[in-house]
Parts: C-alpha cells; structure tokens; sequence
C-alpha cells in the first residue's frame, strides 16, 4: 500500500479524543432535552387527569338528571358500601360492573371482589405515584385504587360519630353522606353557584407518615387508602379543614393525621377540581385559606372574588 493510501486510511478514522467528544456533547444534549421531554409527559398526564374529571362531573350530572339528587359519598346507608364512584358506574361506561355490584354487601365483600378490584382508567390520574403496589395488604380487600374524591365542604365528616342518634348534623360541601339532615343536596341546594362550588377533586398516595395500623403490614407506610369504591371519609372524600395540598415527608416530625382527608395531588404546585358546573379548574396550592373553603361550601353566603389559576 503506498503512503498516500496510509494517509487517506488514517483520515478516513476518529481519534479518541474525537469520539469522546462526540460523547460529551450527545451528554450535553441529552441533558439539555431530557426535562423538557419530562414536561411534556407530565402536561399530556395533567390533560388525562383533566379529562378523568370532565368525564366525572359529567357521570354526576347524568345522574342527577335520573334521580334528581346528586349521588350522596355512600351509596347506602352505611360507610363500609360503596361509594358514589360505584353509584355512577353506569354513566362511565361500566353498566356490567354495576349490575354486578351488591348494594346490600360491604365494597370489601368477597361477592363484590370482582367489580372493586378493577383498575378503572377514570378513577386514577396518571400523575399519581403509585407508592406502594395496590392491592399488596390485606387491609386492601383487593380493592382497586382511585385518586379522585367528593367534596364534603368544610368540615370533616368524623367529627359526625360521637353525635348520638341519627340523622347525623348537616355537612356544607356538594356531595354529603346519606345519614345527614341535607342527605338529599341537588343543584338547588348549591346557592353559593355551582360554578364556585367544588364538586369532585383530587387525592393521592403520597403520605409517607400515614401507616398501616394493623395487620401484617402493621407499621409500613399505607401512603393513602383512596379505594375508588370505599366511602370512608379520606378514601372518596376530602375536606378542606385539615389544610390543602400537604406535602408530607417521611419522619420528618410534621403530619396531621387529618391530611389523609385533604385534597393533594403530585402535581407541582396545586389540585385539580371538576367544580358544579361541570368545569375544570387547577387551584393553586398558595390560594387563601377563607378563598379555599368558600369554594368548597355550597352555602356559605359570601361573595367570592377572583379565585382563578
């Protein structure tokens, strides 16, 4: 081979210091394009979490518009049935899931098993971590998850059990339990307007203090129990009494256990809530307390301002 052909030869080639250069700036880029590709994800995720509550304000309006009432947390007259996501299965495309469902058995019956263990699209923001695997406890009862969860208004639903006697005192949100004096809320009772008034917002597995209290996996972060078919309050119902959006982290000394019942996402910087009127609306975490509950009263009286993102 002659020296010319040597010459082209080693031309035609990258050196070492090219090709790691080559690699660094690919590095570079990739770190460049990796958080706006994020961002893009997550915006698409927040626009499904969105659509998840346009779909169910709508499921709620149907179903007034068949009963005349709005669908109360428990949809019986107890607190181990099924909750309202389960009374409004029909308008959410799943009418065999609740021919199936037994209104006279509790969500975690064996009998129900079939329907409360579906993962429902609908029923989970895509946002939402998954913390833990659920079902994995028995304290579960092979309940699916959910991420969504009724206003009850103001106050928190459990200060009702030490009151003797039934009906229980009222409650100020849109939707309310079956065994209180306003156990029958429709569109007429929501005077503060239904576009100011909270109907449905968001929960999430994100409270590491929050454990399992019993059973064999007594003592392990819980995160949450938001089962989509349980009515217990804090599962499909939030208040606005114990703070909004907390962010909880582990062992670090500062948890209410009432948070379990506030209304938290893990989207950055606020919740998304399907309000009266069927419209959907991201509250910023930093909004003013008074603003906060007035939203999420039906009743209060007050005149709201400016509430909007």
């Amino acid at each position: 081979m002659s020296q010319s052909s040597l010459r082209r030869s080693s031309r035609s080639a990258f050196t070492l210091v090219e090709l790691l250069v080559v690699i660094a700036i690919i590095g570079i880029l990739v770190g460049l394009l990796l958080p706006a590709v994020q961002s893009a994800r997550e915006a698409a995720r927040r626009l499904q979490c969105q659509n998840n509550l346009k779909q169910i304000g709508l499921a709620v309006h149907n179903y007034h518009d068949t009963y005349k009432m709005f669908p109360t947390v428990n949809s019986n007259s107890t607190l181990s049935g099924g909750s309202l996501f389960v009374a409004i299965l029909p308008h959410v495309e799943q009418s065999n899931s609740f021919k199936l469902y037994d209104f006279t058995k509790s969500n975690r019956d064996p009998v129900n098993r079939q329907v409360v263990s579906q993962q429902i699209p609908f029923y989970y923001c895509p946002s939402a971590a998954r913390r833990r695997p659920v079902p994995s406890c028995p304290s579960d009862a092979e309940r699916a998850p959910g991420t969504y969860a009724a206003n009850m208004g103001t106050e928190d639903y459990n200060q009702y059990w030490s009151f003797f006697g039934s009906p229980r005192p009222s409650l100020d949100g849109m939707i309310v339990y079956s065994d209180t004096t306003d156990r029958k809320t429709q569109f007429a009772s929501v005077t503060d307007g239904s576009s100011n008034t909270f109907l449905v917002g968001e929960t999430a597995y994100n409270l590491p203090d929050y454990k399992f209290s019993s059973g064999s996996c007594v003592g392990e972060s819980r995160f949450s129990f938001t089962y989509w078919c349980n009515p217990f309050p804090g599962s499909t119902a939030c208040t606005t009494q114990y703070g909004f959006n907390p962010h909880d982290v582990a062992n670090d000394g500062v948890y209410d256990s009432g948070w379990v019942r506030s209304f938290r996402s893990d989207h950055v910087g606020g919740v998304q809530f399907v309000f009266g009127d069927g419209s959907v609306h991201f509250i910023s975490e930093n909004i003013a307390v008074e603003t906060l509950d007035r939203l999420a009263s039906r009743r209060d009286g007050e005149v709201l301002g400016d509430w909007s993102e």
